[in-house]
């Protein structure tokens, strides 16, 4: 039995945690490789370029080796290379940003045009690189064991791979068949197998030759009509009958009035199990993260809850406009906030207000849920919908009932305890015995 991702993103995560919640803790395999999965996800790569873990760094922006006379010039979110007034290079930061971890260099010829990537890992080495054609497409990307010798060659223009395995050198004509044989080399059991994309995880487990059953863990939007790959599914043309675990309530709904009723039977909804660090203690504290001093209705909330204390951080310098509420009682402010002072708001806030126009910082929003801390926002401001029940999301125009919300929490304890429960219901939680039941039924 294996977990067979695509890509490693929240959703992946999530079911990767709801199923070792629930006691599956079989291999967890992603077929792309950003050179910082988990330390308990694999990956082809990994398992041919032979990496080994000996404690090793990522590699930190300004260790990027440069030509001579050439500089590096970075900030929280990006870092930027320069030959003197030219940009030779762009730095990418793997996620968190703000550690300054590389995870990608681009580099330009001297007329501005994109011409390699360099790939890193978490251990600080550079184990891929992409070539590209004059007109910024990709041509080929090698990867590279830890001595830096090539071991895998994937060529985009063709989709064919090479591999260098063993003494001996492989052709695969497209990347299923390289996964395929890299299946079979690591000796993973293929009974099961557990993937949530139509895409090469499908191809791969429609196209096995061994017989097994497995689950389509569904996690994208339905508009309209089946998507063809799921079709095939639940008309069983595959060797390996499927189940369809639909993770979104609104793509279950919008899937069942689609299906018959014999293909209802294969299908089901299951949400997610969530990591909670801590019980709401209906305090008096508010958290909010950003990175903007545009917050809507700050002042409203600030003079019409005096009982409310709001912390408000950013990773960055705060602006003299919101620098100007540090005259309120109620009010702390921290620019230029560290990690661990935000770990320590979300330990001790019991709300998080998610009001601020622009981009989310530091996944603001699941992190409070995850606090059970009682989520307030603003149709126009909400990062995570998902996170909050439909009695805490407001108009912006509709500040005053916002207020009233958040006053009548403040004023009985049980009021917050009955909304968080709203909450998780609202996301769907889902618990270790609704995954076994769903995974371990036996169709007739």
């Amino acid at each position: 039995m294996i977990t067979l991702f695509d890509t490693y993103g929240q959703s992946s995560w999530d079911l990767h945690y709801s199923l070792l919640l629930a006691g599956y803790k079989h291999p967890t395999v992603c077929l792309t490789d950003d050179g910082f999965l988990p330390d308990d996800v694999t990956s082809p790569y990994q398992f041919f370029t032979e990496f080994k873990d000996g404690g090793q760094k990522p590699l930190y922006f300004n260790q990027v080796e440069l030509p001579n006379f050439w500089e590096i010039v970075g900030n929280g979110s990006q870092a930027e290379i320069f030959d003197l007034h030219r940009k030779r290079g762009h730095i990418h930061y793997a996620s968190p940003n703000h550690k300054r971890h590389v995870k990608m260099v681009d580099w330009y010829d001297e007329e501005g045009r994109m011409r390699l990537t360099d790939r890193y890992n978490r251990l600080g080495y550079r184990f891929g690189q992409t070539v590209y054609d004059r007109e910024g497409q990709p041509l080929l990307t090698s990867y590279f064991n830890q001595e830096g010798h090539e071991v895998v060659q994937e060529n985009h223009q063709t989709g064919s791979f090479i591999l260098h395995y063993q003494g001996q050198v492989h052709f695969f004509g497209d990347k299923r068949e390289w996964v395929d044989f890299y299946l079979t080399k690591a000796g993973f059991q293929r009974d099961r197998i557990f993937y949530n994309t139509l895409s090469l995880p499908f191809l791969t487990c429609f196209y096995m030759e061994e017989e097994g059953r497995d689950i389509l863990f569904w996690q994208e939007p339905i508009l309209g009509e089946i998507p063809g790959n799921m079709r095939l599914l639940l008309n069983g043309a595959g060797k390996r009958p499927t189940k369809i675990a639909v993770q979104d309530a609104t793509a279950y709904k919008n899937l069942l009035p689609l299906l018959t009723e014999t293909e209802k039977e294969q299908v089901y909804f299951l949400g997610f199990q969530y990591p909670f660090v801590k019980q709401n203690q209906a305090g008096n504290q508010a958290l909010i993260l950003t990175n903007t001093d545009q917050l809507l209705h700050l002042k409203e909330l600030v003079e019409a809850l005096p009982d409310l204390h709001f912390h408000i951080g950013a990773l960055t310098e705060m602006s003299s406009q919101l620098m100007a509420f540090s005259s309120y009682k109620n009010i702390s402010l921290y620019p230029n906030i560290s990690l661990e002072q935000v770990h320590k708001l979300y330990k001790a806030c019991d709300y998080y207000l998610d009001i601020n126009l622009g981009d989310e910082i530091l996944s603001s929003v699941r992190t409070a849920f995850e606090h059970n801390q009682l989520i307030y926002t603003f149709e126009e401001t909400a990062h995570g919908r998902k996170y909050c029940a439909d009695e805490t999301i407001f108009s912006s125009q509709d500040w005053p009932k916002l207020i009233e919300s958040l006053s009548s929490c403040l004023k009985q304890a049980s009021s917050v305890a009955e909304a968080v429960d709203r909450q998780k219901r609202a996301a769907h939680l889902a618990s270790a015995e609704d995954y076994r039941s769903v995974i371990d039924r036996r169709e007739q």
